[in-house]
């Protein structure tokens, strides 16, 4: 049985360093109390002065710009952050979760993009050169002149996401493993809610747990980047998918699906996914359907789709931009900036050809995904 204690409610929300430095006992005594908070990491051996704790707290200390500290620190603090809510051992880390974390990351401008990495190519530069670790996973992801108005992460087309989930529904069927089952519900809720992948991996069953029932429907409790409870609606071939799995767990159980407990997303053995997980599984999801650059295909894909797909549908930006749980509508055109630019140019392309312009589909308020439904 899992144990209950120690379950994270939200992501680690890291506290800023302060704007002027402090003197020198303040500023030590301040780092080691956020060093101490920062999850993800090895605890500390007390009298170990080479432990990855001791020498981050070092690191920041010594820096000869205040500013570069807080930079540093506030980069730093975010990946792990997203370490210890995605389950990623950042002492295990590899390039593809970095470039993970850089796409769940908040659009800013080359400047912060840039910044966020030199702080962790940095920090694991440090950690190599103490002989604490021996990889940089930050060092192969490019610098680059990212456009804040335009996400990197692939989205999929129509087409490709009826071959993704047409995959793994074939596969379910085959097999008719808890494993299998459990795949399949994931991709399938993914690719219909939009939620991010830490919803996923911190779902728990149980009295407590975060399913429940709304208008004669499932629903997923989550929480969002914000802090923010939210619910997602679970609903056609998701929920089917989502009640072959219970069943099947229920079976190796023997219990009610009523009476399970722990994570809902679990190993044969209890333990909880971890993000590695989900990016394999799409990976392989990706690669047994025959998608081109089946590595391209992220957890954060199916949440890009959900965008991409919902406004080429007629969904409106508002709709959209609650679904996806957004501050903001802009952050939502940052998802469909693309689709419009194609659409601007096609239209004038129809334009100067002396074809009748493909004008695109008209927003409608409430209209659902149904695409991916179909089989």
């Amino acid at each position: 049985m899992e144990e209950s204690t120690g379950v994270e409610l939200a992501p680690y929300e890291p506290r800023a360093l302060p704007a002027r430095a402090p003197d020198a006992a303040a500023l030590a005594s301040l780092l080691a109390e956020l060093v101490d908070e920062l999850p993800a990491l090895p605890p500390e051996t007390p009298g170990d002065r080479y432990g990855v704790r001791p020498i981050t707290r070092a690191w920041l200390r010594h820096m000869k710009s205040h500013q570069t500290r807080r930079s540093y620190w506030r980069g730093l603090s975010l990946w792990l952050s997203y370490c210890g809510w995605h389950r990623v051992d950042p002492l295990g880390a590899r390039l593809a979760d970095v470039k993970d974390w850089i796409a769940d990351l908040e659009p800013g401008s080359p400047a912060t993009y840039n910044a966020r990495l030199a702080a962790v190519s940095a920090w694991y530069g440090e950690l190599i050169d103490n002989r604490v670790h021996d990889d940089n996973p930050a060092r192969l992801v490019a610098r680059n002149k990212r456009d804040p108005t335009e996400s990197l992460t692939r989205a999929l087309t129509r087409d490709e996401l009826v071959a993704l989930l047409g995959y793994v529904r074939a596969r379910a069927a085959r097999l008719n493993s808890e494993a299998a089952l459990r795949d399949r519900a994931i991709l399938e809720i993914m690719a219909t809610t939009g939620v991010r992948s830490g919803a996923i991996l911190h779902a728990r069953l149980g009295h407590d747990g975060d399913l429940g029932i709304d208008q004669g429907h499932r629903i997923l409790r989550y929480v969002n980047k914000g802090g923010r409870r939210k619910k997602a609606d679970i609903l056609g071939e998701a929920q089917t998918a989502l009640d072959n799995y219970l069943r099947a767990r229920s079976d190796r159980e023997r219990l009610p699906a009523g009476e399970l407990d722990g994570w809902l997303f679990a190993t044969g053995t209890g333990k909880p996914l971890t993000q590695r997980d989900l990016a394999n599984l799409l990976h392989n999801a990706a690669r047994g359907a025959g998608l081109d650059a089946p590595e391209d295909v992220v957890p954060h894909s199916l949440r890009h789709s959900v965008g991409f797909l919902g406004y080429e549908n007629g969904v409106a930006l508002e709709d959209l931009s609650d679904l996806l749980g957004h501050e903001s509508v802009a952050t939502t055109l940052i998802y469909v900036r693309r689709t419009r630019r194609r659409q601007t140019t096609q239209l004038l392309a129809d334009l100067t050809s002396g074809e009748t312009p493909q004008t695109p589909a008209p927003q409608e308020t409430g209209r659902h995904l149904r695409i991916v439904q179909e089989g």
